[in-house]
């Protein structure tokens, strides 16, 4: 991680109340190497230092604080069905936050000129002037390629595979600020690492739940980053044996071909094509929860699908903490809780031990938060 970040990083968790001695301490920079990274950070007026009255004999520390309107970042996060947007100070507060649905793709033109309205008004009506926002992290629902900034794929909103759109390449043009792409997954467990109930978590996996199935994971402290022809945490993509239904990637037998929100509103149609009542994910949930037992067999068998994939996240990366997000994580929903319990039916009891599960608290914000960090990492 670049000197600047690490620096402003200690001087927030210090609550500007640190000195360059306990900086230096915190972030084991060379004494020299801090020294100017923090002159530097005190010369261009991302960081002041605080006049203290001496209490004693010797030099009074100087605690060095964050001005945390030299800067903001914006992130961005376009869901199958959602999008949210918020804009953070050097401080890492928020100070905008917006959401509003995703448009279906019709092609690069259309989603082009939604993206530039949708970014353009989250910076018209934060107020924050624009030349002080320093960096853009743009999270997608799909497939991302991070190292050009194309989207290769999103099947769950309508792009298929090999669309490549060159939304870095784009959005950096329109805004003239430098921008960083990754996937909704990735951008939810970052934003979980720095802002969540298990913040600061060195083993951690996120689960999301919804229109699509997804995880994304922190190991040793590290995101760790896929790509789409070297995956990590696309769960919602592993075949399940006996599954025959089509995904939207254009294969059969997916997890999230059954388990993701519209795929269970499409097998209520295809099984209980009478009960026009029970076709959708939100009523066939609410239906299994007061006993009704069409319902329960094909929640019970998302379930078990949902269970496979988490087990072989836990299987993989030994997390700590798993937190799970998105509109099928409720602790109320019938699924939410089927699913824990096939979980624990299916995983030992001694891989299970010591894993904090919990629900995020970030209200569906964690992906854009975690792009606001991206950002701010790769452009601070």
């Amino acid at each position: 991680m670049r000197n600047t970040v690490l620096v402003a990083d200690a001087v927030r968790r210090g609550k500007n109340n640190f000195s360059k001695k306990d900086v230096q301490r915190e972030t084991q920079i060379s004494w020299g190497t801090m020294c100017k990274v923090v002159d530097n950070l005190l010369a261009d007026g991302f960081l002041f230092a605080r006049k203290e009255e001496p209490s004693g004999r010797g030099r009074p520390m100087i605690p060095l604080c964050i001005n945390p309107e030299a800067a903001f970042y914006v992130g961005l996060d376009i869901g199958s069905s959602h999008s949210h947007a918020v804009i953070c100070n050097l401080n890492f507060s928020v100070i905008f936050r917006t959401s509003q649905p995703t448009p279906r793709y019709t092609g690069q033109e259309a989603f082009f000129s939604w993206l530039f309205a949708f970014y353009d008004n989250v910076i018209s009506e934060s107020q924050i002037p624009s030349e002080k926002v320093k960096g853009i992290g743009l999270a997608i629902s799909g497939n991302i390629d991070t190292t050009t900034g194309t989207i290769v794929s999103g099947g769950n909103w309508g792009i298929k595979w090999g669309a490549n759109i060159p939304v870095l390449e784009k959005l950096t043009e329109h805004t003239q600020i430098s921008a960083f792409t990754l996937t909704t997954q990735s951008a939810a467990v970052l934003g979980e690492y720095h802002f969540g109930r298990k913040q600061g978590c060195a083993n951690m996996v996120t689960i999301g739940l919804g229109v699509g199935i997804g995880s994304g994971v922190i190991s040793d402290h590290q995101l760790l980053l896929g790509q789409p022809t070297r995956p990590i945490g696309y769960i919602g993509h592993m075949l399940i044996p006996g599954n025959q239904h089509e995904c939207t990637c254009g294969f059969h037998g997916c997890l999230e071909s059954y388990s993701g929100g519209n795929s269970l509103a499409e097998i209520a149609r295809e099984q209980l094509p009478d009960r026009p009542e029970l076709h959708s994910a939100a009523a066939l949930d609410h239906a299994a929860a007061n006993g009704n037992p069409e319902a329960i067999a094909i929640i019970s068998t998302a379930a078990s699908y949902n269970a496979a994939g988490i087990a072989s996240m836990v299987q993989l990366y030994s997390p700590e903490s798993i937190i799970f997000y998105g509109g099928q994580s409720r602790s109320d929903g019938f699924l939410f809780n089927r699913t824990l319990k096939a979980f624990k039916e299916i995983l030992p009891s001694e891989r299970r031990t010591g894993i904090d599960i919990s629900i995020s608290n970030l209200n569906g914000y964690q992906s854009a938060l975690g792009a606001a960090r991206i950002a701010y990492e790769n452009f601070f």
